[in-house]
C-alpha cells in the first residue's frame, strides 16, 4: 500500500469520484463537486491507484495551514474500494503532511479505530426499504399527533420548492447559529444549483391555506442515501405540525425503495428526539483532532 499526498491540481477527479461512487461507504461530502464548492481549498491522500482516498479540506491562518470540516459536511475520512482496516487508517494518518499543524476531521462510519484524539459523534439513519405502512407504524404518538394537527389546519405540501426560499427560512430561524456563515450559505446555494441540474437534490415545502411557505426541507440524493441537509422552519410550522408533515411526506415518497434516509444526526437532544420519532437508529462516527501547533498557540486551541 502506497499513500501519496496530492495537491489539488494533481488529483484526477474522475478517478477520485469513481472511488467514492463504487465504495459501499462513499458519501457525497467526499465527492469532488462537493469539495470544490464547500471547501476553501482541498488536497488529498490517495492510496495506490485511487483504491482509497482521503480529502484534506484546508485553510491558512496566520501563516499556519490546518485541516477543518467545511460547513454542511458531516463525514469524510477515508473512502475505499475495499474494507478500511485499522492498519489502513493508521497509514493514512501517518501520511498527513507535516505542514498541516492542526487537524480536525469527522471520519465516516466505516473508519473504525481507537485513538486518544477521538470523540464519538452520533448520526441517525432510517432504512426506507419497508412499506410506508410499516414505517408509519414506527412513528411515535407525538409525530402522528402533529401530522394530524397539520392536516386539520389544511397545510399543503408541494415538491420542487426553490431552495433559496428554504434557506431563507432556515437562516431566519437559526440566525447563522449552526456553525455556518454568509459565505458558507453562498457556497451551499452554488452547490445546490449545480446538483439540481443532475436531479441530485430534492426540495419540499409546507404551505398555509393562503399559500404562504412556512417550512421546507432540502435533501441530497446520492447513490442509495437521501441526506436531510437543510430544514427551514418558522414558529408557525413548529406550532401547527407542518414540520412533522414535511418529514411524513418525504418518507412516504421514498418508501419501499432500497434507500437510507440520513437525518445528518446531531448531539442536540431536541434534534435527536425529532429523528427518533420516525424510528431512526443511531450510528457512530469519529471526530479526530491532532494538535501540532507551536506553543503557546497549541494551548489556546486545546
Amino acid at each position: 500500500m502506497i499513500i501519496k499526498y496530492l495537491k489539488h491540481s494533481e488529483i484526477d477527479k474522475c478517478k477520485w469520484d469513481e472511488c467514492i461512487g463504487k465504495s459501499n461507504y462513499g458519501l457525497i461530502y467526499s465527492t469532488s463537486v462537493y469539495l470544490d464548492n464547500m471547501a476553501s481549498g482541498w488536497d488529498g491522500l490517495v492510496m495506490d491507484e485511487y483504491a482509497a482516498v482521503m480529502p484534506l479540506p484546508f485553510r491558512k491562518k496566520y501563516g499556519i495551514y490546518y485541516i477543518y470540516p467545511p460547513a454542511f459536511s458531516q463525514q469524510m475520512g477515508i473512502t475505499g474500494l475495499q474494507e478500511i482496516t485499522t492498519e489502513i487508517i493508521q497509514l493514512f494518518i501517518k501520511s498527513l503532511p507535516p505542514k498541516f499543524r492542526y487537524v480536525e476531521m469527522n471520519f465516516n462510519v466505516s473508519n473504525l479505530f481507537q485513538s486518544t484524539n477521538e470523540k464519538n459523534r452520533n448520526n441517525y439513519i432510517l432504512s426506507l426499504l419497508p412499506s410506508f405502512k410499516i414505517l408509519r407504524n414506527n412513528f411515535s404518538r407525538s409525530a402522528l399527533r402533529n401530522i394530524r394537527k397539520a392536516n386539520d389546519q389544511n397545510i399543503s405540501i408541494k415538491e420542487n420548492v426553490a431552495f433559496e426560499e428554504i434557506i431563507k427560512i432556515h437562516r431566519y430561524r437559526f440566525k447563522d447559529a449552526v456553525g455556518a456563515n454568509a459565505d458558507d450559505y453562498k457556497r451551499l446555494e452554488k452547490l445546490f444549483s449545480m446538483l439540481q441540474k443532475s436531479n441530485s437534490i430534492f426540495t419540499i415545502g409546507a404551505y398555509t391555506p393562503s399559500g404562504e411557505l412556512i417550512g421546507g426541507s432540502i435533501y441530497f440524493l446520492y447513490k442509495k442515501r437521501i441526506t436531510f441537509i437543510i430544514n427551514g422552519n418558522t414558529h408557525e410550522s413548529l406550532k401547527n405540525g407542518a414540520t412533522h408533515l414535511l418529514m411524513y411526506n418525504s418518507i412516504k415518497k421514498y418508501s419501499c425503495k432500497d434507500l437510507i434516509l440520513d437525518f445528518e444526526g446531531s448531539d442536540f437532544l431536541d434534534f435527536v428526539r425529532f429523528y427518533q420519532q420516525y424510528g431512526a437508529a443511531a450510528e457512530i462516527y469519529k471526530l479526530v483532532k491532532i494538535n501540532n501547533l507551536p506553543w503557546p498557540v497549541s494551548i489556546f486551541k486545546s
